[in-house]
Order: structure tokens, then C-alpha cells, then sequence
């Protein structure tokens, strides 16, 4: 959090000695560069919050605790602050949300939350004039505040043009649901700190705090809201557990009565993780798997299944049957003591082993949703979340909203101090820690299913073997699914239809044997074989065809058909169709009666291959059972018009 560092070292020894350690499998996801940007030296390391000033400036606004908002232009720290307020962050005072106008273009105002000296919380804008702020003018005053730890700070405007802010817990009043104090609350007020009259909890000359919109927060990091829902996701600590919640007007989250089980009523956190490790042993025979679907029963029930919310990414570890073993994501709840992973594998049952669950933070601060095109589609829409750790936490979503994946794509522990994270007019993501600013890009290449060779020829009655492999390290376990469009039921996957890449095996090449059935036809058929990851990474296809044993039929030539049949009287086409009486080869034309093809030459009544069975001078060319069959006009015929004439059984491709 943002002054932890005194407390962090002794509760980090607390937590190595009441728990076994499990590292993260992955430090920082491999399809991410991360350098350097900012490097404040020792002038910043109170650096609270950062924000693109919505001008097109390409400037960069970083509060500090200890009053000053430093301006950042290229990478480039300005010798001329916004602010110089005047704070000792020692005696709980500081900077602690930023936020600008959404008519700034107009109005040029940048508010700021703060707690001010005499313990007391304060919200106030300044006006941007040449790149130096003015006007200071108070907008919200006289919130009780507390421990700078405890104060909260969250700060955004809503789609509404709503100022919306989030007061903690001050540390130790534990009235976040007592809507007389301000304490574990998120406001709502107008930009000129005005209260609207339609909060939740408005009651004009009653006791209630009016400007109240939400209760029940224990300390309020971040606000951000999610584009296109109006809802808005808030980033809360308390002792335990760290929590993201999806809120409307009106909505409990729970503290300080619960922090874990919320009776009905009560808001659930989307997503929540602890400061230390977890490890949950599995019943003897709690893990099922049925049509691809792997369900564990849990046998501890100090955190149940309401902890491992769905998308968390959990380690299933020394079950007997080791299919059961590896990486995943949650995907349901059937019981308070059992979850849901995706497993497309066999049906099977067996038990033992455990859950483990690694660090993910200590303290959960700011977050946004990424609406760039720099990094993959797949980021589209993500929740991304800082932990003061030194940590950047990803959310993906399904398709019906809810939370599907969540993962630890930056863990540069400990005590990175990151507080917040900002996407920048080049797309790219900053975070914001102790003293510095990263500048994170994805990599030319992501996670990719590698596979070869992309083309195929199957010999009939054969098989071949394509070899499979991911690009990087999975974050959890990924299945492959291979599947066949077309080739008329001779293509098919024979053996490898699925395949499963962990954290271990990822790099090992598996194989996936595909074959051509023998047929008694002479038709190549072509299929296409895609190759489906179980992550949101591409298809890859593999085209491939037969390659046939059986000759092709040559056209029957029947020797003796009347003039309009398809084949004559000892060429490929009758007298009236392709090949008549008077085009290609006929008694006037290319191969006439007195030249390469007449009565008495090359091919001629007395040939080798003419009209009757064998040969002789007074053969009639017009029947008999060899009549065409390898003449000028049957070989000739059938090599140049094949193409056109005959056709297999389904197009060629």
C-alpha cells in the first residue's frame, strides 16, 4: 500500500514461518516487454497516482504524498510541477486520487483527493494555465480521515458526470454499514461537490450522509467503471482478504461483518486473494471428472469455495490419478466446499492431494479497463489491477460478462510499490511503482500453438504425423483439440485428437497422427484439420489431401455409336458433340484424308490402331472392339481434353 514498507518485512516473516512457501509458476507473462520509462532516483518514491492529462499533450501527471504533481512529457521529467502542496506523508497526510473533468477541453480542471493536516479528508480542483495549475477551489471538505494506509483515494468521474470517491475504513471504525459516517463508502457528487438528490441514501435534513452511493468497502484503492455496463469496479483491502467488486447504487459489500460468506443481500466480490499462500487438501475421493469437466471437493472449510471465485487460477497437485494434476482456471461452484475446472479428458474418479494457491499481493490499489489496439484483441475489455507488491493483475471476461481467467501477468515482488497503472496515447501500458514508471508492450510474437508441417499428402491407406507445440510457457494448462472439415470420411484424425501442454511439457513436441482411408475410387479428397486451443490464442489449420492408388478410367470408347453418342466411331466425341464431322480432326481439316491420319498412312485401314480388332488393309475403321483406342484421335483427344471432359466425383480444390 502506500506506505507499508514499514510493516511489510515483519509480516512477510510472520507469514514464511506459519505457512510453506509455493512460488508463482510464472514471474511476468512471456508475451510482454517491460522497460524502464520514468526513473524518478529517490525524488519520488511517494508516488500515489498518475493520469494523461486529455489534451493530446502527451503529458503525464504523477501525484506524490508529499504534495507535488510532477509532469512527465517523452519519458522526461519536467523541471516545473502542476502542484506543490505542502505535506508530511509521516503524519498521514498526502496526495491520494487524481481525477480530470470530462469537459477539461473546456474547463482545463484536475481534481485531487487528499488527506489534508488535522486528520481530515478534502477534495480540490485546480485549473491548468500554461501547464501550472491555479485556482485552487475546494469541492469537498470535512471527511473525518484516519491512517494513510486506511484513508482510501479512489477517484473517477462517472458516465454520468459524476465525481464518485471512496473513503476507507480510517483504520479501526468499523461503521463501513452505518450510513451516519462516511467511513467504507463510496460518494457521489456533483463536479462542484453539490449532492445529487437521487443518491441511494439521500435524505435531506436526516441523518444520513447524502452523498453516500455504496457501503460496506473496508479501504477504498481504486475506481474505475467498466465501458458499457455503468457499473463500477472497486478495489478494497482489509486485514485479510483483497477484493475486486462490480458495485451499483446502493450495493453492501459486506464489511465489516463479512469478509469471506455474504448472506443474501450482500455483494459479492468478483474476484478476492490473500496476502500468503494457500494450500486446501482434496477428500479422498474428491476429484470426478464427467464429460470433460473435473469437479474437487475440498477437505478444510476455513476458505470455501466462495474464496475461489470464478476465473481464479488454482494448482491441483498430487491427486492419484495424475491426469488430474495441473494448472486452472475455476469455472463453477456446485457446493460451498467444492469448484469446477475445465478438464477435457476421460471420465475418471480419484482423490487426495491438494489446492495450493500462490502470493498475489499485499494490497490491491488502482485499476482500468483496456480499450487500446496496440496489444492483442484479447486484451480488449481486460480489468487490469495493481498490487502494491509489484504486481499487475489481469481479468478476462466470457461471453455473458462474468469473470473467466484471472492472472498475475507482472510479478516483480516484493516491494515494488506499484499503485497504478495507465493506458497511454500509444496504446501502451505504464504502471506506476517506487520511483519509477514501466512502459509494457506486448511482444512481435504471443502464445501460439506450433505445429508442422501445414501441408499434407496421405498416400491411401497411410498415415502421417504432424508434430505440436505451444511458442512459451502456458499460465495454466492448455488443451488442443483437433478436428476435420471435409475429405468426404477418407481424412480423419487417427490418433492425438487431444492434447495437453502444462508448465512443464509445454516445449515437448506431441504428435497427432492423421490418415487416409483406402477406397476403391480414384477421387483425391482434401481436408482441412484445425488445430483449436483451449486459450484465447489462434487456430492454426493443416491442409492436407489423399494421394490415390487407382488409375483414373479413361472414357469408354465404344467403336460403333450413331452420330450423336458420346463417343463415335473411333474418336474421343461422337460426329455431332466436341469433336465432330467438321472440327478438330475430321475429313478436311488438321487430319484429313490425304494426311496424317488417312486412309493409307500413320493410322489408317491397315494400322496398328484402327477401326477393326487388329489389323489388316481391308479393315473397316468404323468397328471392332479396338476401334480409337490408341489412335491419333482416341489418344490425342483424351490427353488434351481431359481436363475439360472428365470430372472426378466432387470438385478439386
Amino acid at each position: 500500500m502506500l506506505d507499508m514498507r514499514s510493516i511489510v518485512p515483519w509480516l512477510a516473516l510472520a507469514l514464511l514461518t506459519a505457512f510453506p512457501v509455493y512460488s508463482q509458476p510464472v514471474e511476468t507473462a512471456r508475451d510482454l516487454e517491460i522497460a524502464n520509462w520514468v526513473d524518478f532516483g529517490t525524488t519520488s518514491e511517494d508516488a500515489s497516482r498518475m493520469g494523461w492529462v486529455p489534451d493530446g499533450s502527451g503529458r503525464l501527471f504523477v501525484t506524490t504524498l508529499s504534495g507535488k504533481v510532477r509532469v512527465v512529457v517523452n519519458g522526461v521529467v519536467q523541471p516545473t510541477p502542476f502542484i506543490s502542496e505542502s505535506f508530511n506523508r509521516y503524519a498521514q497526510e498526502g496526495l491520494l486520487g487524481m481525477a480530470f473533468d470530462p469537459d477539461f477541453a473546456s474547463n482545463h480542471y484536475v481534481y485531487f483527493f487528499a488527506a489534508m493536516p488535522g486528520y481530515q479528508l478534502q477534495i480540490f480542483r485546480y485549473t491548468d494555465v500554461g501547464g501550472v495549475g491555479v485556482n485552487r477551489t475546494v469541492i469537498v471538505d470535512g471527511l473525518p480521515a484516519g491512517e494513510l494506509d486506511y484513508d482510501g483515494g479512489g477517484m473517477t468521474f462517472g458516465p454520468d458526470g459524476m465525481l464518485y470517491f471512496g473513503v476507507g475504513s480510517l483504520h479501526g471504525t468499523r461503521s463501513a454499514d452505518v450510513l451516519t459516517n462516511a467511513a467504507g463508502k463510496i460518494h457521489r457528487v456533483r463536479p462542484d461537490g453539490t449532492v445529487p438528490t437521487d443518491n441511494p441514501f439521500h435524505d435531506g435534513a436526516g441523518p444520513n450522509v447524502d452523498s453516500i452511493w455504496a457501503r460496506g468497502f473496508c479501504n477504498l484503492f481504486g475506481l474505475a467503471f467498466q465501458p458499457g455496463t455503468g457499473r463500477l469496479w472497486a478495489n478494497a483491502s482489509s486485514p485479510e482478504n483483497l477484493q475486486v467488486f462490480s458495485v451499483g447504487p446502493g450495493d453492501h459489500g459486506g464489511w465489516p461483518d463479512y469478509d469471506y460468506n455474504r448472506p443474501a443481500g450482500y455483494l459479492a466480490p468478483v474476484y478476492s486473494y490473500l496476502r500468503y499462500p494457500d494450500v486446501n487438501p482434496i477428500t479422498p475421493t474428491g476429484a470426478v471428472r464427467q464429460n470433460g469437466v473435473a469437479t474437487f471437493t475440498l477437505l478444510n472449510d476455513y476458505f470455501d469455495s466462495s474464496w475461489y471465485h470464478k476465473g481464479t487460477r488454482v494448482m491441483i497437485r498430487d491427486v492419484e490419478d495424475p491426469s488430474f494434476n495441473g494448472n486452472f482456471y475455476v469455472t463453477g461452484h456446485p457446493s460451498p466446499q467444492s469448484f469446477t475446472v475445465d478438464q477435457p479428458e476421460p471420465d475418471a474418479v480419484s482423490g487426495g492431494g491438494q489446492l495450493e494457491r500462490g502470493i498475489e499481493g499485499d494490497f490491491v490499489m488502482a485499476g482500468m479497463f483496456y480499450g487500446g489496439t496496440r496489444f492483442p484483441a484479447a486484451y480488449s475489455g481486460n480489468y487490469l489491477f495493481t498490487d502494491y507488491r509489484g504486481m499487475l493483475h489481469r481479468v478476462r471476461f466470457a461471453a455473458d460478462g462474468s469473470v473467466a481467467a484471472e492472472d498475475l501477468i507482472i510479478n516483480h515482488e516484493t516491494g515494488a510499490g506499484y499503485v497504478d497503472v495507465s493506458e497511454g496515447p500509444d496504446g501502451a501500458l505504464y504502471v506506476l511503482g517506487y520511483g519509477v514508471i514501466l512502459r509494457v508492450t506486448p511482444t512481435p510474437e504471443g502464445q501460439a500453438l506450433v505445429v508442422s508441417p501445414s501441408e499434407l499428402v496421405i498416400p491411401e491407406g497411410e498415415t502421417q504425423t504432424v508434430m505440436v507445440s505451444l511458442a512459451m510457457p502456458p499460465l495454466v494448462d492448455v488443451w488442443g483439440k483437433v478436428a476435420v472439415q471435409g475429405g468426404g470420411g477418407d481424412l480423419s484424425v487417427v490418433e492425438g485428437a487431444s492434447l495437453r501442454f502444462t508448465t512443464e511439457n509445454w516445449s515437448v513436441p506431441q504428435f497427432v497422427t492423421l490418415g487416409a482411408a483406402q477406397d476403391a475410387d480414384a477421387d483425391v479428397e482434401h481436408a482441412s484439420f484445425t488445430f483449436t486451443p483451449s486459450q484465447d490464442f489462434p487456430v492454426v489449420t493443416v491442409q492436407a489431401r489423399t494421394e490415390e492408388d487407382e488409375v483414373p478410367e479413361e472414357p469408354v470408347m465404344d467403336g460403333g455409336v450413331d452420330g450423336g453418342a458420346e463417343v463415335d466411331a473411333g474418336t474421343f466425341e461422337d460426329a455431332g458433340t466436341f469433336e465432330d464431322a467438321g472440327t478438330f480432326e475430321d475429313a478436311g481439316a488438321v487430319d484429313d484424308a490425304g494426311v496424317v491420319v488417312d486412309a493409307g498412312m500413320t493410322a489408317d485401314a491397315g494400322s496398328t490402331h484402327d477401326g477393326g480388332t487388329v489389323t489388316g488393309p481391308d479393315e473397316d475403321e468404323s468397328g471392332g472392339c479396338s476401334a480409337g483406342a490408341s489412335a491419333l484421335p482416341g489418344v490425342l483427344a483424351w490427353w488434351l481434353l481431359a481436363g475439360l471432359v472428365w470430372r472426378p466425383r466432387r470438385a478439386r480444390r
